[in-house]
């Protein structure tokens, strides 16, 4: 214990903070006395966090004595050296330490007798934490010196007091206590949710008590370890504050000291109670997770949701802890008063050092006031609640609780401490959905700046849509649902669209434009340093071409001029007669040239001269010359765009190592793009800060290093219906690999054996039948899992050993469509975060968080496919276009866009894009003001339309049967329509259209002109004699 250091500092501070509370109730104690005797490891009392408040550390047997201008501290001999620092501190409270005995002895008996005297000296009136019994040998000692002097004394509880002193919390108090909450925050959403999803999806037989076990027991681990680290300072410095709390079937206790039960878990309700300490300060978390919820218990969560969302905003200093409540009772009584008798008797309490206070509660008829500072859990729940639809008896009664530890503000709001999973999105598992036509594993969903591509409970969901004309459904209560889906989705996209008005309107305000072009500097080209450093042969009055200097000397008047080579845009040779002619054009201002060759000018008084011509006699010697110029242009023009490749290539770290042991590695993998040469199976290594794969070669070993702090998005791909299972890594910043520029990098493995044939071999020709083949099939499915397994491990291993701050990611294949973004039609796959491509080279990965807005073009009747437009959020980057999407996957990715909050548009035809995005940049605050991307969602009015008349597909108007009737009496005029003509055109025609009796005078003239059978044969008249007729 001896080597404890105090913060003398904090202690003064906090003592005189005390001290001043005490002295300003009109009716308190004379004087404080707090003792601590001994206490069991797992006991958090108001005595012992007086002591964590104060020293730090928690000191027993010891006797504080608060007066009204002294501390008086009786203690043992070891406890009182590291108390005696506190004595010689600036700013210091007076401080006096007596000394006792670790056993009984008579010196004891004078320090307790000398306190005894103290307290007298100070007054009648004692306070004393009236809810604690401390006992110890020392205590015994202490109550047997006080006993005889009791009657004396009048005791005051001062619970209420420490309780309203530590609640408002200092910056380094409020630091402990978000720390404990992200502590919290990670165990629920990156362990519970996972676990609790297993459990159900393998049907494994686990107690409640089981899974707070392994909940617990899951601090320990090494990968949990790791994640703590990045967001923990201290990771040992966290403890639970309780056990786990798990509860489910039908059985809850939404106390704060609720225990799991035995009962096995319930596919039903979960809820989950996790709360933390760090250095002793405590937060609390807790969760509801619904299995398979009914619409109705979807919208019970959904108001406690918004419910607990009030809540925090209702936490602001000067209010009454009781009136907050009542806010939260009235809320439930105007909105939702079915559920009044289930709502809770409490709206959470004031934590610290204490878990729950008892003082400061969130309850009716409390008065207390809270404060900046104060560190709450904001708690929300019902219970009792029941389900008639169920016939599991375990899911017929449920509960809700949600819990947030918040930190009241100075001013407005209170701020929740550590973010955690609670949308319903994310709180919501399907395992039973039987109405859904593409099911996926249950997993957690992801959250992003940008969205997610995941369904409820993480179930990726695959949308639905109409693909022939045979209904999906016989039942209309199917079609009305598909038609609320598509409202909603129209009504998300209109806030969409909006926000990204708003949202453009605030990024642009007073921005000036760029006319879509990059600024464009004054180049400058120095071949020589001094006159000197020309070429002797220049003097003799002869062309020269320098191509150490990049520079071609040219006589003018007899001097030697130098040209350097960026100045010179071509150079033609000519013959004419005995004379070879040579013409050399000079970039200048204002010709009709490329923008990389127009020349900038500084000065606008300078001449400048654009072409230079030569004449001579040596045929040869002129040869030579333009053969020189055309090279070394060549070699310059080489030059500048390999330096334009390597604009952007940022120069990376250097890997750091696995020193004293064997790097992770995942061998015999293959990468691409090749670094060199012919391909060569290698091995994948995991380091330090870092990946490390060795390209084998015949040079050896080429190592390519990627660090990650450079890695954007890292995707697992399985092998399933794939030929290769592989790991792609997609970088924030390109590297040079080999002599390219490189932004995706990809590690894979074959996935069948395609060089071995079993055809011919001895086994085919004994046996008979397809039992050697079903086994060859069995044995690559197993190849194929276990391949999926060993990667998938690897990737997760990358992210453990990041500290997370690389998130691995998997294609979602049940949602899939295909387009052509390159030059081939490929499969594109969603992830949660992009759009990829990852089976075939060109590599494809869009972001979603960078995209702006998408547009869908050529979305008109009559055409199989339509492209996609990608407008990013940065206008500088060119829009990325995915050509020939089948139009039967339309609804599809109309889904898809809504679910990640990627705005959408549509129209009829392709848009110049390159000038929209040029119009936008030269000025971006003006086109939001003009309505921004509104221009584009004109065209989308017509899905609005469209989803009108598909409300019956079988109900038609009076106007429509007409038009149908006339339809079938003239077959002859519908098999004549075009299949690509418009709907308003063929509308148009109908409505134009004659009468029944016209079109039956019609068809009795064109009966009469055909010939019938048994008539004579007619002779044809002229053409024209025919149109007379």
């Amino acid at each position: 214990m001896s080597d404890k250091k105090l913060d003398a500092p904090a202690f003064h501070r906090r003592a005189k903070r005390l001290m001043d509370a005490w002295k300003a109730e009109s009716d308190g104690p004379d004087s404080l006395l707090v003792i601590h005797g001994k206490t069991a490891p797992d006991v958090y009392n108001k005595t012992i966090a007086i002591h964590l408040w104060l020293f730090g550390y928690e000191f027993s047997d010891t006797i504080l004595l608060f007066t009204k201008d002294k501390i008086h501290i009786t203690t043992q001999r070891k406890k009182a050296k590291i108390l005696q620092p506190l004595q010689d501190a600036e700013n210091a409270v007076p401080l006096e330490i007596t000394v006792i005995s670790k056993d009984p002895a008579p010196e004891n008996q004078q320090a307790y007798e000398k306190a005894l005297a103290t307290l007298k000296a100070s007054g009648p009136a004692v306070g004393t934490i009236a809810s604690e019994e401390p006992s110890s040998k020392i205590v015994a000692e202490w109550n047997t010196v006080y006993s005889g002097s009791q009657s004396e004394f009048t005791s005051r509880d001062i619970g209420p007091l420490v309780s309203d002193t530590l609640a408002v919390k200092e910056e380094s108090e409020i630091k402990h206590t978000k720390a404990a909450a992200t502590a919290g925050a990670l165990l629920m959403q990156d362990y519970f949710v996972d676990e609790m999803a297993k459990i159900f999806d393998e049907e494994e037989k686990v107690t409640n008590r089981m899974l707070a076990e392994r909940v617990e027991g899951a601090l320990a681990s090494k990968a949990i370890e790791k994640r703590l680290k990045a967001k923990v300072p201290d990771v040992d410095m966290i403890e639970w504050g309780s056990l786990p709390s798990v509860q489910s079937g039908g059985k809850y206790s939404l106390a704060l000291d609720a225990q799991s039960s035995t009962d096995a878990l319930h596919a039903g309700t979960v809820v989950c109670s996790l709360n933390m300490r760090y250095f002793m300060y405590s937060a609390s978390v807790s969760r509801t997770f619904m299995i398979d919820p009914t619409p109705e218990q979807e919208k019970n969560y959904a108001f406690l949701m918004e419910l607990q969302r009030l809540l925090v905003t209702w936490l602001q200093p000067g209010e009454a802890m009781g009136d907050v409540y009542e806010r939260a009772a009235a809320h439930v009584r105007e909105h939702r008063p079915d559920l009044i008798d289930n709502f809770g008797v409490d709206c959470g309490f004031v934590t610290g050092f204490e878990l729950n206070d008892s003082v400061n509660v969130l309850a009716a008829g409390n008065k207390r006031t809270l404060a900046a500072g104060m560190a709450v859990v904001a708690r929300v729940q019902l219970e009792g609640l029941t389900n008639a639809k169920v016939t599991d008896t375990r899911a017929r009664t449920y509960a809700y609780q949600l819990a947030d530890t918040v930190v009241v503000g100075a001013e407005g709001a209170a701020t929740v401490a550590a973010s955690c999973i609670k949308k319903p999105n994310d709180v919501s598992f399907f395992f039973n959905d039987d109405d859904e036509p593409a099911k996926a594993e249950p997993a957690r969903a992801k959250t992003s700046s940008a969205g997610s591509a995941k369904a409820r409970g993480g179930a990726a969901r695959a949308p639905t849509t109409r693909t022939s004309a045979i209904l999906p459904s016989k039942f209309r209560s199917d079609e009305r649902e598909d038609e609320s889906s598509a409202r909603q989705r129209r009504e998300h996209q209109k806030e969409l669209l909006s926000r990204l008005q708003a949202d453009g309107q605030r990024r642009f305000a007073g921005e000036a434009g760029t006319d879509g072009e990059e600024a464009r500097t004054v180049r400058r080209f120095e071949s020589y340093k001094r006159e000197t450093a020309i070429p002797r042969e220049a003097r003799s009055g002869r062309i020269i071409v320098d191509e150490r200097a990049d520079t071609v000397v040219l006589p003018i008047y007899g001097m030697a001029v130098p040209f350097h080579i960026s100045t010179i845009k071509s150079a033609s040779k000519s013959d004419e007669g005995e004379y070879v002619y040579l013409r050399l054009n000079l970039v200048s201002p204002g010709q009709g040239v490329g923008k990389k060759d127009a020349a900038q000018d500084d000065n606008g008084g300078a001449s400048f001269v654009r072409s230079l011509t030569f004449r001579s006699t040596d045929v040869a010697r002129m040869a030579e010359i333009h053969h020189g110029i055309t090279g070394l242009k060549r070699d310059q023009a080489k030059r500048e765009a390999e330096k334009a490749q390597l604009a952007d290539i940022v120069e990376q770290d250097r890997l750091v190592q696995v020193a004293g042991q064997r790097p992770q590695r995942l061998g015999d993998v293959f990468m691409r793009p090749l670094a060199e040469g012919k391909r060569f199976p290698a091995a994948l290594e995991i380091h330090g800060n870092g990946l490390r794969y060795m390209a084998a070669g015949r040079s050896g070993g080429t190592p390519v290093d990627i660090l990650f702090n450079n890695i954007r998005h890292l995707f697992f791909q399985p092998c399933d219906k794939e030929l290769l299972v592989l790991i792609h890594v997609n970088l924030r910043n390109p590297i040079i690999l080999g002599k390219k520029k490189i932004q995706d990098i990809q590690f894979y493995r074959e996935a069948s054996d395609a060089a071995f044939d079993e055809t011919g071999n001895r086994r085919r020709r004994i046996r008979y039948g397809d039992e050697d083949e079903i086994e060859a099939e069995q044995e690559e499915l197993r190849r194929r899992r276990q391949l999926n397994k060993e990667f998938e491990d690897f990737a997760t291993r990358i992210v453990d050993a990041s500290n997370h701050d690389v998130e691995l990611d998997k294609p979602f294949r049940n949602i899939a469509f295909t387009g052509v973004p390159a030059r081939a039609n490929v499969l594109l796959q969603p992830t949660v975060e992009c759009l990829v491509h990852l089976s075939d080279a060109p590599f494809f990965v869009l972001t979603v968080a960078d995209v702006e807005l998408v547009h869908l073009e050529r979305v008109q009747f009559g055409l199989k496919n339509f492209d996609m437009v990608f407008v990013f959020r940065d206008f500088k980057r060119t829009p990325v276009h995915v050509n020939t999407v089948p139009m039967k996957q339309l609804d599809d990715i109309k889904e898809w866009l809504d679910s990640v909050n990627l705005a959408f548009t549509e129209g009829p035809v392709n848009l110049n894009w390159s000038q929209i995005m040029k119009t936008v940049n030269k000025d971006p605050a003006g086109f939001y003001e003009d309505g921004g991307w509104a221009f584009l969602a004109l065209d989308s009015d017509a899905e609005d339309d469209g989803s009108e008349e598909e409300e019956s597909e079988f109900s038609m108007s009076e106007d429509e049967l007409a038009e149908s009737e006339s339809e079938e009496s003239d077959d002859g005029s519908v098999a004549g329509t075009e299949s690509d003509e418009s709907e308003g055109d063929y509308d148009d025609e109908s409505e134009s259209g004659e009468d029944w009796d016209e079109l039956e005078a019609k068809a009795k003239a064109y009966d009469d002109k055909r010939p019938r059978a048994g008539d004579p044969p007619v002779e044809s008249a002229p053409a024209k004699r025919a149109r007379k007729r």
